[in-house]
């Protein structure tokens, strides 16, 4: 070991170094005296250990004698300067910032949220207040940001909410210039916040570091803040935290305005200009999709509408998308941050290879994504994975005294059932409100002997039952009230409505705000369980069709036959003589419909069903979808297969609005009966 990597090794306690190193602390202060009152670190190293000495290897030696003592103070800038003094020494460019930084629970300001807060004010290069708080985001914190920055949703599930803090946030950064590494983000997500808390955007001048150290550092291939740190002598951060990452970014400001000052900007403006005009990147580098994809898996996918399959390394499906363009869908995923949603959390570091399926159209892509999640099951997939949970709500219409409750299947006992619904607790609240609106039963009595007579319960004192277990109840009156019941669930009848708007507005005659409230909602969530369902009882009522599809293969359309809301069959044809093939495989198709008959919509059909009659309902009246006119004979095949086959390429434009976003699809009430 050298004689001075040992020195720099040497720790020094406090009540030692002031005895035993006088003589550095007398020659550091002598020679700050003589250059005006501040000299920069590295130039008092060199004169201090001599011209040779690496300022980086005696910088911690340097501050550790000299922060033991009281003649110099050490700046934010790296200047090394004698206490009160301004001496001759020149001012800092930046005389008063304030320092700012984030932490979040993502990158969009509109859809994520504040983790942390730090905000730092310097004045003439030196600390002088600061506002540092965690924030209660109210929402989870994904894997990937919880380990980057140790920030746990316990650790911020006592922390105020933005909008608590919001006044003093917006009180501290009145008038000041705002300094941060790709500020933008920053301003961003405090913008948002305050706007949510009823506060404006913030008008603050602002200097972006990320952008003045491209400038301003020659060879700077990435400019995060570590990186930009270190090459500007300071030290790197070792727990990525607001409050760590302010302080640092106020100091790293600092050093860049000499650095400017020294290069001919010598105004803020000028120093603003410069960074403006340097190339954005994002804040830091958070773990992008690009650190564990290879790149040759987008080698061989196409530039076409789809399905693409993620398999891990045990060639096991482990999550199923579409998109309309699935070169460019895949390609996003190597700019994704990792763990940036729940959905993320591990799925690119388990992703081994990746399968696509071309289709002629996206409704193709839709259906063909559905029927994939049900095969597979994969474990990223959480939307449409559950299919076989979706509950039914069945009456009993087959008891002498029905009841309304959920079944979790369709069975052949002469019962009415609707669904199945994707979203169950909207199927159970339904249930819910009909047996607290209308008095029937809800007990389990079978009514096929003695004991099930006698005993009511306490519905038949809450005046919610009419009390057919003690012979109370009149058979027609009740009979009536399953009707209504049958006929509301169905979307043919709004007795519930009615029902529950009048108790509405009894309860807010009573000024009994909170009851009222509980009924409004009700209202909306009953209300859309059966508009679905009437929606999709009224497809299979009147959708009896041929929707035509542009297909993977050239010079031909994909046409589906749609009976009663329903996909009965999909042919590939030729626009060039295949009319004639096409037309008898559609009449042995409609044959085979007319002798089986349609089987009840079930958990397996009522996720294509209803992504069929979405699509459907946006593009009613386009030429591209063909109803089936039916007389005696049946439809005319050989006429509908030839209007099908001319359709021009030019008309086959969809609107799929409805259907974008999500890959799995939005979640939201589905219901067929």
């Amino acid at each position: 070991m050298t004689d001075a990597v040992a020195h720099a090794e040497i720790a020094v306690p406090a009540s030692e170094s002031v005895g035993r190193y006088d003589f550095l602390i007398e020659r550091a202060t002598e020679f700050v005296r003589h250059k005006g009152g501040a000299v920069h670190e590295d130039i008092l190293v060199a004169h201090v250990f001599g011209g040779n000495s690496s300022p980086r290897l005696w910088q911690g030696l340097l501050r550790q004698v000299l922060g033991a003592g009281d003649g110099l103070t050490l700046r934010a800038d790296g200047y090394w300067m004698l206490p009160q003094t301004d001496g001759g020494a020149e001012a800092p460019l930046l005389a008063e910032f304030v320092a700012v930084d984030v932490e979040t629970t993502g990158l969009r300001p509109l859809r994520q949220r504040v983790t942390e807060i730090a905000l730092i004010r310097f004045r003439d290069g030196v600390e002088t207040e600061r506002f540092d708080s965690l924030v209660n985001p109210e929402k989870r914190i994904p894997k990937y940001v919880r380990e980057l920055t140790g920030i746990t949703d316990e650790l911020v599930a006592e922390a105020p909410r933005f909008a608590e803090v919001a006044a003093e946030v917006a009180a501290f950064l009145d008038g000041a210039l705002l300094v941060g590494h790709n500020v933008g983000f920053d301003i961003g997500f405090l913008d948002a916040e305050l706007k949510r808390s009823g506060h404006g955007a913030l008008p603050n001048d602002r200097l972006d570091t990320l952008g003045l150290a491209t400038r301003l550092i020659p060879g700077l291939r990435r400019p995060n803040l570590d990186a930009v740190a270190t090459a500007l002598g300071l030290n790197p951060r070792h727990v990525h935290r607001a409050g760590i990452d302010a302080a640092l970014t106020g100091e790293v400001a600092l050093r860049l305005a000499q650095l400017g000052r020294a290069q001919g900007h010598t105004t803020v403006d000028h120093l603003r200009r410069l960074a403006a005009t340097a190339a954005r990147r994002p804040k830091d580098d958070l773990g992008r999709g690009r650190a564990v994809l290879d790149r040759s898996l987008l080698a061989d996918i196409p530039k076409a509408p789809g399905v693409y399959l993620m398999r891990d390394k045990f060639d096991h499906v482990i999550y199923v998308g579409k998109a309309k363009n699935l070169r460019d869908r895949v390609g996003s995923y190597y700019s994704q941050p990792l763990g940036y949603t729940r959905k993320m959390d591990g799925l690119l570091e388990s992703l081994a290879g990746i399968e696509t399926v071309v289709v002629g159209s996206e409704l193709e892509a839709l259906l063909l994504e559905s029927q994939l999640i049900r095969r597979y099951q994969p474990r990223y997939n959480t939307a449409l994975r559950s299919f076989e949970h979706y509950p039914f709500i069945r009456v009993d219409v087959s008891s002498p005294w029905p009841r309304v409750t959920l079944a979790k299947a369709r069975k052949d006992d002469g019962a009415r059932y609707f669904g199945p619904f994707r979203n169950k607790s909207a199927a159970r609240k339904t249930v819910d409100v009909i047996n607290d609106v209308i008095p029937l039963r809800t007990c389990p009595r079978s009514f096929k002997d003695a004991r099930s007579y006698g005993s009511p319960c306490i519905q038949l004192d809450l005046g919610r039952c009419l009390g057919p277990c003690v012979g109370r109840a009149d058979r027609d009156v009740y009979a009536g009230l399953v009707r209504e019941t049958v006929a509301f669930l169905d979307g043919r009848d709004d007795v519930l409505y009615e029902r529950l708007w009048k108790g509405l507005e009894d309860a807010a005659a009573r000024l009994d705000f909170e009851r009222a409230h509980k009924l409004r909602l009700n209202l909306q969530q009953v209300t859309q369980v059966v508009a679905n369902h009437r929606s999709l009882r009224e497809a299979a009522e009147t959708q009896t069709l041929l929707a035509v599809l542009p297909s993977a293969e050239a010079g031909s359309r994909e046409v589906l036959l749609v009976i009663g809301g329903r996909i009965w069959g999909q042919y590939r044809a030729a626009r060039k003589g295949g009319a004639e093939g096409l037309a008898a495989r559609l009449a042995t198709a409609w044959g085979r419909y007319r002798a089986s008959g349609m089987r009840p919509v079930d958990h397996d059909s009522v996720d294509d069903a209803n992504i069929l009659n979405r699509w459907l309902y946006r593009n009613a009246g386009h030429p591209a979808i063909v109803p089936l006119e039916t007389d005696a004979d049946g439809p005319d095949w050989a006429g509908l297969a030839g209007r099908a086959l001319a359709i021009e390429d030019i008309e086959m434009v969809f609107d799929v609005k409805a259907l974008e976003g999500e890959d799995e699809g939005a979640e939201e009430i589905v219901a067929v009966g």
